[in-house]
């Protein structure tokens, strides 16, 4: 693996931070978008929560070098390398991504109570059944697994009651600043690539991959 075709180190050097502020610059454009209320005080939870984990797949293909086929694994690499380990634990992280992530892709919505063992990512942790809740505005946590067993989700407009031991607390905007941050500092993604040839490397291959030459 080199880091063609780039012509040269320089010329990685000088395309990488452009790409990553880039993609940053749209991230803020588009949640910002998301999570501004119309007159009815409503937002758009689920295009910007998408968006933010779009862009943490993103960083951990390129991180792993590859933009195909990477899944909660490389997340999670990703994470406990270049963010707040303590706020995003590899089972939190594990959660959003498969009660949210393909629900939202492949639904439009996630289920409204999201079975753990339905996923063969989750299988090594005990089995729940998360409930969720979106927030707008930042919190101290961006993840928050609350348990709160022998709940249940009032019949209302569903054909009946829906029951449920853990609730996921999402909090977006903190999130979106988050992943924002992880490039960022003398710790943060973009210094790695700059100083690690193996990650040279692999920011090449990815970057084959979305240019194609």
């Amino acid at each position: 693996m080199t880091i063609t075709p780039f012509a040269s180190e320089r010329d990685l050097d000088i395309f990488a931070p452009k790409f990553l502020r880039g993609r940053i610059h749209l991230l803020n454009k588009d949640v910002g978008i998301c999570l501004t209320a119309n007159k009815q005080r409503s937002h758009a939870y689920f295009p910007a929560l998408m968006t933010c984990i779009s862009f943490l797949d993103l960083l951990s293909g390129l991180h792993a070098g590859k933009l195909k086929g990477q899944s909660v694994a490389e997340l999670v690499a990703y994470a406990a390398r270049f963010m707040n380990a303590a706020h995003y634990p590899k089972l939190e992280l594990s959660v959003l991504y498969e009660m949210m992530r393909h629900k939202i892709a492949h639904l439009g919505h996630p289920y409204l109570v999201f079975d753990s063992h339905t996923s063969t990512k989750l299988q090594g942790f005990p089995r729940m059944r998360v409930t969720w809740t979106l927030y707008a505005g930042n919190r101290l946590l961006p993840l928050e697994l609350i348990p709160c067993p022998g709940s249940r989700i009032e019949k209302a407009a569903r054909p009946w009651e829906v029951p449920y031991d853990h609730r996921l607390n999402i909090s977006i905007r903190r999130i979106k600043v988050d992943v924002a941050k992880s490039i960022d500092g003398p710790r943060g993604y973009l210094a790695h690539l700059m100083s690690d040839t193996e990650a040279r490397k692999r920011f090449a291959a990815c970057m084959k991959q979305y240019y194609p030459p």
